[in-house]
């Protein structure tokens, strides 16, 4: 996980011949300099440009580079040459001592969105005949397909880029613009936030916090992934279980029975799916299913081993059955209208209920609102409750009127009572809802038992004027009916087996998903990252005070385990600093992160660009400190790049004592070369 820029080469073929320039960079503190609008921050932002993150600047894709690489260059003699073709190579290479070379057209006739790779040292060894390859950048797919340079790039720099959460998306990957920030601080935007200008366009969560988490390699957002996408899987098999249980529910609910003991959700229990059966009712009972099927089959086999009676020999029986079943019916009838009649009427209570506990609700917000008032204003601690502090006219704590009333409840006890209340309704609720599901069920069971019986009478009917010696239809009928119902029977019963056999494997499918939850951390932050935010709070707080931050200080410093911003006493710091004060805690904070990375194990890639970081007019003293901690980056393995228009008097004063590679262009760096 290493970058270090080995070699920028700019070239523009201009109306006057080609312009260009070549600027090599060393390990350790290199500093570049030149005088404003020379070409410095060309130089900085053909970088980027070259990379292919011009997006880290702005949404829109325009070229990021000034006019001396798009339209037209002024010479040392202030003569202006039109640009009729331009480009920009950059050398790099990783840990692994890899080294490519990266090409970009930035004015040309091919498309801009054009990058090839020479895998070599085309520029600081001048190698010859390299394999060579294309890649596209820019367009959708560029940082996850083989063929875009940014899944190239992030492989390159051994980067594994995390899948985050995206506003309008499932997941994506972070992208190489959000990473780059927190150690490339560009010119125009890149100074304004702490601790990175991260932009926010491309709609990825907690954007900021993403990006660092990846950079310092915490594990919290891993774990904080692991347990959204359990969460995700635990609502999902949830979801499952309850549309199976509905389906059925309503399927038994239709054949005129009720399931008993099958929980709304799946419990770890695994045990507790043995209890659930299915129920049908049997006169004013309601009996389990196994036992109304064993009293059927009980019931073939009897009838089985008879022989079918003749009409005449059973006409007593059937007359009597007749009577029998015409009372039974009357009565399941009167039952039903009786039912029908409760079930009306307890629906008009529900709906009471759910009114009065509407109202109940809007009566504790506005009791709750009136005692935050009290808060807020203190009056209930300050002033005298019984007195308006206005006129001293007399009053009472309650939102009711004032006339006729002798002794009120205040406002919390007001505000204890009505929870009470709602709470009570609430519960009636819930209990009438239920009782309000058993009544239907009874008037599903009654009207299939009254089908079934209404149609056993025209049967026996019809037997009392048949002829005598016909064998007896009703008999036939039974036995029919027993064997139809018994199919019926065992085939909700293989329904409802079959419904419980995929219950049972969402069960276990819980089971495994509680478990796997349990085996995460319940902490936000592991040891691990609570010791990376800690020695990088002490990195900044050393720097801060090395640079001269002065607004408070800098042991009151610390890094939020939230946001990983910095913050004092608990609040993210914001105006309450300098402008100067912010800037140094901007190189405090940038620099911090490069050096923890030679201390702990992070993504970072070891590498710190900034553009002109004297921002705000900072002292003397403070760019003199900033320089003399960047330069030990050497020892460090690492590589820092400054660019800058300082006084060179003064830059010359500073750099003579510490240690680092200077470029500097006494004009524009675009010079002419044939």
């Amino acid at each position: 996980m290493t970058l270090r820029i080995r070699h920028l080469r700019l070239r523009a073929v201009t109306t006057d011949g080609v312009y260009g320039s070549d600027l090599r960079f060393g390990p350790g503190l290199n500093v570049l300099w030149a005088d404003n609008t020379k070409g410095k921050s060309t130089c900085m932002q053909g970088m980027l440009y070259a990379l292919g993150l011009e997006r880290m600047l702005s949404p829109r894709r325009e070229i990021p580079l000034p006019h001396a690489m798009t339209s037209y260059l002024n010479t040392d003699s202030e003569k202006r040459v039109e640009v009729l073709e331009s480009s920009i190579s950059l050398e790099i290479s990783n840990g692994d001592d890899q080294i490519v070379t990266v090409n970009r057209s930035v004015k040309s006739s091919t498309d801009t969105r054009l990058i090839t790779v020479d895998f070599g040292a085309a520029l600081s060894d001048g190698a010859t005949g390299l394999q060579r390859r294309s890649f596209f950048v820019l367009d959708p797919g560029a940082a996850q397909r083989e063929d875009g340079f940014h899944h190239f790039l992030e492989g390159f720099l051994g980067w594994r880029l995390p899948q985050v959460r995206r506003y309008d998306a499932p997941e994506t990957k972070l992208y190489l613009e959000t990473i780059f920030p927190l150690f490339w601080v560009e010119q125009k935007f890149g100074w304004s936030a702490i601790p990175a200008a991260i932009p926010t366009y491309m709609k990825i969560r907690e954007v900021h916090k993403r990006a660092v988490e990846f950079m310092l390699d915490l594990d919290v957002h891993k774990l904080e992934m692991e347990r959204e996408r359990l969460t995700e899987r635990i609502m999902a098999n949830a979801k499952e279980w309850s549309v199976i249980r509905s389906e059925l529910e309503n399927f038994v609910t239709r054949g005129g029975g009720r399931i008993v003991a099958l929980s709304e959700s799946p419990l770890a229990d695994t045990a507790s799916l043995s209890n659930a059966h299915v129920q049908l009712v049997d006169g004013a009972d309601w009996i389990a299913l196994s036992a109304l099927m064993a009293r059927l089959r009980e019931f073939i086999a009897i009838r089985k081993a008879s022989d079918i009676p003749a009409v005449e020999d059973r006409s007593n029986e059937t007359a009597e059955q007749l009577r029998h079943l015409v009372d039974v019916v009357e009565n399941l009838n009167a039952q039903r209208v009786q039912l029908h009649g409760v079930q009306q009427i307890k629906s008009a209570d529900i709906q009471s209920i759910e009114r009065r506990i509407i109202s109940l609700q809007d009566d504790l917000q506005k009791n709750l609102d009136v005692q935050k008032l009290q808060r807020y204003s203190g009056t209930s601690h300050s002033l005298t409750p019984d007195r308006c502090p206005t006129c001293e006219q007399s009053l009472t704590d309650t939102l009711l009127s004032q006339d006729g009333l002798s002794a009120i409840m205040s406002v919390a006890d007001n505000i204890e009572y009505i929870r009470s209340q709602k709470k009570m309704f609430e519960d009636i609720l819930a209990r009438e809802i239920r009782n309000q599901n058993e009544r239907r069920e009874r008037l599903a069971a009654t009207g299939q038992q009254l089908r079934n019986y209404y149609a056993q009478i025209r049967t026996l009917r019809s037997e009392l004027v048949a002829p005598g010696s016909n064998p007896s239809a009703a008999d036939i009928e039974e036995r029919v009916r027993a064997e139809s119902d018994l199919r019926d029977l065992e085939a909700l019963q293989a329904i409802f087996d079959n419904a419980l056999e995929r219950l049972r494997e969402l069960q276990n499918s819980y089971v495994d998903l509680l478990k796997e939850q349990a085996r995460i951390p319940s902490e936000k932050l592991t040891e691990k990252d609570q010791d990376k935010i800690q020695t990088l709070t002490k990195f900044i707080q050393n720097l801060a005070r090395d640079f001269g931050f002065s607004t408070f200080s800098p042991t009151e410093l610390s890094i939020s385990q939230d946001t990983y911003r910095p913050e004092k006493e608990g609040f993210e710091i914001g105006f309450e600093t300098s402008a100067s004060d912010a800037i140094r805690l901007k190189w405090a904070y940038q620099i911090g992160l490069l050096e923890l990375s030679h201390d702990k194990l992070t993504n970072h890639p070891g590498i710190l660009v900034f553009d002109e970081p004297r921002q705000q007019s900072s002292s003397r003293p403070s760019f003199q400190g900033l320089l003399a901690r960047a330069s030990i980056s050497i020892k460090n393995g690492q590589q820092v790049i400054f660019s800058t228009s300082e006084d060179l008097e003064i830059l010359n004063s500073i750099t003579s004592t510490i240690d680092c590679k200077e470029i500097i262009f006494p004009g524009y760096i675009l010079q002419k070369l044939f």
